[in-house]
């Protein structure tokens, strides 16, 4: 079997996005735009010739570096999206990527009230409300599509939902892992390509190849020691009265660090330190990546969750009144010490320094590695790699920084008159025409669907399809595709129906028929479906304001005794403290407006003109790296990649920028390792020996067949090998030369008898099959012994041998040696086949 890789790049000469082609099915692995050097015409431009092609779309982390160009994609080719396209991605890096792209998107002028915008907001919703969102190990099974395509997502260990992804067909296994972690972090374990014991994961092993890259990796030292010496920093800089300012990627690390700031902030609470600082957050999408991340704690480490809870029930995420989301302008508001994260983006990250840095109270600290794409931070970056070459400094060690830098900063004037008359005209019609593509390219997906369903029919009666699928399903889509319009009939429900006036007759005749004589009960009609009873909710919902009113206060009482010793915030045990009247007067003010609310980017909210500058501005500050990447550390990705014992290992262009000593490394260890050109497809060829053997039917007469499990028969074979050419067929007539076809036929391997008596296997018999505890309790209790399942499904048997699976392929039993001990030990072995 053959596939096909390539690595995309729009010119920025990197890889935006990885292409695999089967021989029936074009997948796209992270598309991306991250480059300032690239523009969003010249992207757009680029990815125009490769998406018609497309059929899937793979997202494996929720960072612009790899997701960058999807929200792009799906606005600029919708129709290909609608009638064809498929993406999947985890539940996370769904709901995470979409904040990304925000941010991104809104810090290059493409989403906003901004005269030069180009996407709606609601169009990057629409873009990954469009995804398919699998869990972990969760098999996307597309096998009858795309004959034995199969994808599942594996965690990768790095960001929430990150994950890897494994591409399997009936003949090929790949193993795509762009990014990925080992160990674990303060939020989240470590990647499953290691099993819990160490070893390679079973369903990853021997895979055809490995995609991945060798540019960026972790740093060695163990993790709990780079948390001390981050809660140091911090420490350090907020008791000599200074400001932390920490750029993080705000789908990527910013969680991470966010739980590790509030970890800090708790453990410091309990000496009485620190409890005026407030938490910043400057980010175009303000809070909505915390409003996600408590959503989708399931997605997080175990011992992350128990640890808060042990804490009042408390939340990770949940900074109380101290955390303010805030707009850059606003830092002024917030003298003294103070903690500001700043999402990861050029604009954000040059007006908050440059606001924030020009005092030598501002302490930076970096926590990832150089990023070309913001410029300031890599001026940065170079600066600590100078010092740490010149003067020694190491991770954690504050350097003193003072130089002019040269800022962008983004001005913006509210539109008035003609021309904002001109730019709300243009952008309703954007919207009319966008909304009424969307109906038609709907409308015909739905209209080709039934024409497909049609034509796969056998018949127009009521007889099953070829797919599988009874024609009757046809209406019961349709009905679902109006469920929307039926939800919002009151007179669909059971308690908006209105009573029918039936004529009744009251004179009943002595004569009349019993059931005449009965009044005529006419009972509401009520949709239902499979999943039950449509319902009215508002019904349900109580009008009394004042009863509401009460609950309301007897909680703020309730919260009030409720007080935690410990708790972070002293602005809000002063809140709690003001009189019910004035907090009532501040129900008004909405919080999500501040908090999580993006509302202000809407096209048509305060529309202004948007125009980018340079400057040049001293900054004075102290400049803090420590790497708190979740990636895997170099000596580590040399051992655990050549483990996997992959066919290949291809790694993703360009070639310069791999590491070459664990290149080196790797190719030591018989590691075939492909460097991948830019922009250029290679053809990997994967050759399957199998070899067909016949059993000769005098052989298969001696075979001794056991059952195992409920429809499988095993039995031991040993024979001789032989190679047979097959009957060629007798032409009718005399001398008649044979067809071409009986020439061509190729011999057979047919496996005959020995022809002696020789044992060829005289080792030790082997027992195979499934070993299933409710059977094995049946047949002890059928001999008088006490059998019961007890904790977490283990077998207990007469109080003294316990006996219970660890996996489909090892069973345990556990005991004292006795005669009880080898006699369940021997019913265990007779429901096993030998061979």
């Amino acid at each position: 079997m053959t596939y096909t890789l390539s690595c995309c790049d729009d010119g920025s000469g990197v890889t935006v996005g990885t292409i695999i082609r089967f021989d029936n099915v074009t997948i796209l692995v992270d598309p991306s735009w991250h480059s300032s050097k690239i523009s969003y015409e010249n992207s757009v431009r680029f990815w125009s010739e490769i998406i018609p092609e497309v059929d899937i779309i793979l997202l494996s982390q929720p960072s612009v570096e790899t997701l960058g160009a999807y929200g792009s994609l799906y606005h600029n080719f919708l129709s290909h999206f609608i009638s064809r396209i498929e993406v999947y991605a985890t539940l996370p890096v769904s709901n995470l990527g979409r904040v990304t792209t925000i941010d991104y998107y809104t810090s290059k002028g493409l989403i906003g009230p901004f005269k030069a915008n180009q996407i709606d907001l609601r169009d990057v919703e629409f873009a990954f409300d469009h995804i398919q969102t699998l869990k972990y190990s969760q098999l996307a099974d597309l096998r009858s599509k795309y004959d034995g395509l199969t994808l599942i997502a594996y965690s990768a260990g790095v960001s929430p939902g990150g994950c890897v992804w494994c591409i399997s067909t009936y003949f090929e296994k790949l193993v795509y892992a762009f990014r990925w972690n080992h160990t674990r972090n303060t939020i989240l374990n470590g990647s499953s390509l290691l099993d819990k014991t160490g070893k390679p994961l079973a369903t990853l092993a021997r895979p055809s190849a490995v995609i991945t890259k060798l540019d960026k990796f972790g740093s060695s030292k163990p993790h709990g020691k780079r948390v001390k010496v981050f809660k140091d920093a911090l420490k350090r800089v907020l008791s000599s009265s200074g400001s932390v300012l920490i750029p993080a990627e705000i789908g990527g690390n910013f969680l991470d660090l966010f739980v590790l700031v509030h970890d800090f902030l708790y453990e410091s609470s309990k000496s009485r330190l620190f409890a005026q600082v407030p938490v910043l957050l400057v980010a175009y999408s303000r809070g909505r990546v915390l409003t996600y991340a408590r959503s989708m704690l399931e997605w997080l480490s175990s011992s992350l969750l128990k640890i808060w809870e042990s804490r009042d029930n408390r939340s990770p995420f949940d900074l109380g009144s101290r955390f303010h989301v805030i707009a850059p302008t606003d830092l002024t508001k917030y003298s003294g010490p103070k903690i500001c994260f700043v999402s990861q983006v050029e604009t954000l990250v040059d007006e908050v320094i440059s606001r924030l840095c020009q005092t030598e109270r501002t302490t930076i600290i970096l926590t990832s590695s150089d990023n070309d794409d913001t410029r300031t931070l890599s001026v940065l970056h170079k600066n600590w790699d100078l010092a740490q070459k010149q003067r020694g400094a190491e991770e954690g060690q504050s350097i003193s920084y003072s130089e002019s830098l040269t800022l962008k900063t983004v001005q913006t004037k509210p539109m008035t008159g003609e021309e904002l008359e001109q730019y709300v005209a243009g952008i309703t019609e954007r919207k009319t025409k966008r909304k009424e593509l969307e109906e038609s390219l709907h409308k015909d997906v739905k209209l080709a669907g039934k024409i497909s369903r049609r034509l796969d029919g056998k018949d127009d009666s009521g007889n099953m399809r070829e797919d599988g699928q009874d024609p009757e399903e046809d209406d019961d889509e349709d009905e679902d595709e109006n469920l929307l319009d039926i939800l919002k009939e009151k007179s669909s429900t059971s308690t908006g129906q209105t009573a029918i006036d039936i004529p009744v007759d009251y004179l009943i005749q002595p004569t009349s028929q019993p059931k005449h004589k009965m009044f005529p009960f006419q009972p509401a009609k009520i949709k239902s479906d499979d999943y039950g009873t449509f319902v009215d909710f508002s019904s349900l919902i109580q009008n009394d304001d004042e009863e509401m009113d009460q609950k309301k206060s007897s909680a703020a009482d309730e919260a009030e005794e409720d007080e935690d010793p410990y708790d972070l915030s002293e602005n809000r045990r002063e809140t709690s403290k003001k009189p019910r009247r004035e907090a009532k007067k501040g129900k008004g003010k909405n919080p999500a407006e501040s908090f999580d609310n993006i509302d202000y980017l809407d096209p048509l909210q305060n529309p202004m003109n948007r125009s980018e500058s340079t400057s040049k501005v001293t900054i004075k500050c102290s400049l803090v790296y420590i790497n708190l990447e979740s990636l895997v550390d170099q000596r580590s990705a040399s051992i655990i990649l050549p483990a996997l014992k992959p066919r290949k290992l291809l790694l993703l262009a360009p070639p310069e920028c791999q590491n070459a000593q664990s290149v080196s490394t790797m190719q030591k260890r018989d590691v075939d390792i492909v460097e991948m050109p830019i922009n250029k497809a290679i053809e990997f060829i994967t050759t399957i020996k199998s070899l067909d053997i016949s059993i000769d039917p005098d052989l298969e007469a001696l075979l001794k067949w056991q059952k195992i499990g409920e429809s499988y028969t095993v039995a031991h074979v040993i024979g001789r090998l032989v190679k047979e050419k097959p009957q060629m067929a007798k032409s009718k007539g005399v001398g008649k030369p044979q067809s071409k076809l009986n020439q061509q036929a190729r011999s057979k391997l047919v496996l005959k008898p020995l022809q002696s008596t020789f044992r060829a296997h005289v080792g030790g018999s082997l027992s195979i099959g499934d070993i299933r505890l409710a059977e094995l309790k049946k047949r002890l209790t059928e001999r008088n012994h006490r059998a019961e399942f007890k904790g977490e499904g283990t077998l207990v048997v007469d109080g003294q041998v316990a006996v219970r699976k660890i996996s489909d392929s090892e069973t345990i039993v556990d005991g004292s040696p006795s005669e009880l001990f080898y006699d369940v030990k021997k019913s265990i072995t007779d429901m096993l086949a030998k061979i």
